[in-house]
């Protein structure tokens, strides 16, 4: 899924809970990327939140949860990137 970055909240982590990544997409309008604080845990290559900023254009892949949330995590395909540094 690729869209514009409308927002970053990495607060969560701070209590072991998911860092929110708002995309605004095309398809499906805004779209809550998650972000698990325990990456040790998955199988997805970390992300470098560094260089998340808002109006950057990313790319999201990840598991669609019943929420209708996409979470950055289960698979080794899964990732968050900026656009132009996305893995085939």
């Amino acid at each position: 899924m690729d869209g514009t970055i409308a927002a970053v909240d990495m607060q969560p982590w701070t209590y072991d809970g998911n860092a929110v990544v708002i995309l605004d997409t095309a398809a499906y309008g805004r779209i809550s990327v998650q972000l698990p604080a325990r990456w040790n845990l998955c199988k997805a290559t970390s992300v470098d939140t560094a260089y998340l900023a808002v109006g950057a254009h990313a790319h999201a892949v990840g598991t669609v949860t019943a929420d209708g949330e996409i979470l950055v995590c289960e698979g080794a395909d899964h990732q968050l990137v900026l656009a132009r540094q996305a893995r085939p």
